[in-house]
């Protein structure tokens, strides 16, 4: 094995004395989209009385405002964190009044591909949705619907390729799960796009942008941070890139694939075979995010 396995950690009290600055996921670690875990708002209690520094990132493809609401909602206020970062501000921010999102050349007129919902990223921008793929200048992905079928979806994919429009993905997640569901996300289809010869720009984790945002806020070197994530290939793939070390979180996105350990017992084999199948490397590994 040519890696250290992580160090299995009873909660994140742990790595207090050794980071002072904290990069949190959100679906799967502090919600499961509808609730808040409860040892999740108490971590985070307890990072921000400790002069920790703590940074929220999702890859949700909402404006960071809508998501801190609805953090409200759960009980999450604003004291319990020191920055908010989402893959929607990011996308906002970099197609805000400029022909230009970051790497690729866009124009004006787009088409949406995810709830209609979701299309109000765009507000702000000078953007301008438009009803058919054959009037856009780019197509920005944001999720799947769920009355769509694949063939629905892959003729799509096809007539946007045919015209050579780029892709903003607005979410990289593969899954997500929200309550008990697993939904498939914005990344799944931009890698589709991908696959089919498209090209895609993303924005969120794993992404190196992402990270240098949240060490802005953070306002420290990068030796003092730790990311906390359930994703192998997202937060944690995305802490590696960026030079910081990970934890991951086992009771999230991975939790049919490596169920949390009980006692101590682990099937380390398993946890073996996914790092190397994802080339994502915790340094330390927990059940879920608590003090």
């Amino acid at each position: 094995m040519a890696f250290a396995r992580p160090t299995l950690l009873t909660g994140i009290s742990e790595l207090s004395e050794a980071y002072d600055g904290f990069i949190i996921d959100l679906f799967g670690v502090v919600h499961n989209g509808e609730t808040a875990f409860a040892g999740a708002i108490d971590c985070l209690a307890h990072l921000i009385a400790s002069g920790k520094r703590v940074v929220l990132l999702s890859n949700s493809p909402r404006r960071k405002q809508e998501v801190s609401d609805h953090l409200l909602g759960m009980g999450i206020s604003d004291a319990f964190y020191d920055g908010l970062i989402t893959s929607g501000e990011l996308v906002f921010e970099a197609l805000s009044g400029t022909e230009s999102g970051g790497c690729l050349q866009l124009g004006r007129r787009f088409y949406h591909m995810g709830p209609k919902v979701l299309s109000k990223l765009m507000a702000g921008t000078g953007k301008r949705a438009v009803p058919a793929v054959k009037d856009a200048d780019f197509v920005l992905v944001t999720g799947t619907l769920e009355e769509q079928t694949l063939a629905e979806r892959e003729a799509l994919l096809h007539a946007c390729h045919d015209r050579g429009l780029p892709m903003i993905c607005a979410n990289p997640d593969l899954q997500v799960l929200i309550g008990d569901r697993r939904l498939e996300c914005a990344g799944a289809i931009a890698a589709r796009y991908e696959a089919i010869g498209g090209k895609a720009c993303y924005f969120g984790k794993p992404h190196r942008q992402a990270y240098a945002k949240a060490l802005g806020v953070l306002a420290m070197p990068t030796p003092s941070v730790v990311c906390i994530g359930d994703g192998l290939n997202t937060d944690v793939l995305g802490a590696n890139r960026s030079g910081f070390d990970a934890v991951l979180v086992m009771g999230g996105i991975h939790q049919s694939e490596l169920r949390p350990y009980q006692e101590g017992h682990i099937d380390w084999k398993r946890v073996d075979d996914l790092i190397v199948m994802y080339q994502a490397y915790p340094r330390f590994m927990t059940n879920s995010l608590s003090w």
